[in-house]
């Protein structure tokens, strides 16, 4: 059998790994040995027991792929190395997704991306009494809304809640129906928004935006800086990064001049909103181009590159959760504000976790 390599186990490794096993020999390399339901982590915030309805072993949901817990360092045009050992490939798929990159060292400021490191600050959240969310975009509007939904269900009414946001709108990728709920829905819930406000720095509590301004917090949330997880590419394929790190792809998600390597998710340069949805999407393209360079090299005389289906970004629905059961659906110029979409985003998350339990 061939080997085929995978590194990531989100959205797009999970999936290629599921639907790869039954006819390669597949090896998953992930640093964490479970796959997230990424858009439900923030929950864990205020409910920490909520990350076991978002996390299921990769082993679980694996019935024939070999499953490794490590850190790849270096990716060559043949193998894959991680700890000093190598595993060779005849296909690889990178899905190793992004990261946030903070320029931050101190302990209280968070980084938005896992349950598992989320869930840790709880008992920090309830004793805080200043939070402070740096970043306007879907994570942070989706935190904030977390926080102070549960804060007035806890009556914790003596917290403030601040989002610090660069620019003069958030969620500037939505249309502005979106923005607008959004914007009351935080103001009902008592959550000051402070628009063209770039945090530059902290002193400790305190932390100092470009204009000069000062905002106390005793916890702070970094919901912004996204960096792609690409590091292991810079020595054999740095002339394949963009100036965002991201691994430059062709329409079918190809490492140009690398046939047999593929990338999905947050981690390659296709120009679309970065979501699990689109991660999933890409790895079915990903896939089923797999299979047909297999299929083409044991049967077909014509170039291979005339057999795959290339992969065109499109807009998706998106829902933006505020709090448990409020939302946002949006698709393109429709926006779909209230209750029902915030039941929508628990049933996403139910079905899909369905798949890999």
């Amino acid at each position: 059998m061939k080997k085929v390599v995978i590194i990531g186990g989100g959205f797009a490794g999970a999936y290629a790994a599921q639907h790869l096993e039954r006819d390669f020999d597949v090896t998953l390399i992930d640093l964490k040995d479970y796959f997230e339901f990424t858009p439900g982590i923030l929950r864990t915030i205020v409910e920490p027991e909520h990350i076991k309805n978002i996390q299921v072993l990769h082993t679980h949901y694996l019935k024939r792929a070999r499953f490794i817990r490590a850190e790849v360092k270096t990716v060559t045009p043949k193998y894959v190395l991680f700890d000093g050992k190598r595993v060779p490939y005849d296909y690889l798929l990178i899905c190793s997704g992004s990261r946030y990159h903070t320029p931050f060292k101190e302990k209280r400021i968070v980084l938005s991306t896992r349950a598992e490191h989320l869930r840790q600050y709880y008992d920090q959240l309830c004793k805080a009494k200043d939070i402070l969310i740096i970043g306007g975009g879907v994570v942070g509007v989706e935190l904030a809304a977390e926080i102070a939904t549960h804060c007035k269900k806890e009556k914790g009414r003596g917290k403030t809640i601040t989002i610090a946001h660069a620019h003069d709108r958030f969620l500037t990728r939505n249309n502005q129906k979106a923005i607008d709920f959004a914007e009351r829905f935080l103001t009902k819930h008592g959550v000051k928004i402070m628009y063209n406000e770039r945090v530059m720095s902290h002193n400790g509590k305190t932390f100092i935006t470009e204009s000069g301004k000062k905002i106390k917090a005793d916890l702070a949330f970094l919901c912004t800086g996204i960096q792609s997880n690409s590091g292991f590419m810079k020595k054999h394929f740095a002339k394949k990064l963009n100036e965002r790190e991201q691994i430059e792809v062709n329409a079918f998600l190809q490492v140009e001049g690398s046939k047999n390597i593929f990338v999905c998710g947050d981690v390659n340069n296709s120009h679309e909103e970065k979501t699990a949805q689109s991660a999933e999407k890409q790895a079915m393209i990903a896939v089923e181009n797999l299979y047909r360079l297999e299929q083409h090299s044991a049967h077909s005389t014509h170039p291979a590159q005339q057999s795959l289906v290339a992969y065109y970004p499109t807009k998706k629905p998106m829902v933006i959760s505020l709090g448990k059961w409020c939302g946002i659906f949006v698709w393109g110029r429709f926006t779909w504000c209230g209750v029902l979409p915030g039941i929508l985003k628990n049933l996403v998350e139910w079905k899909t976790m369905i798949q890999y339990r």
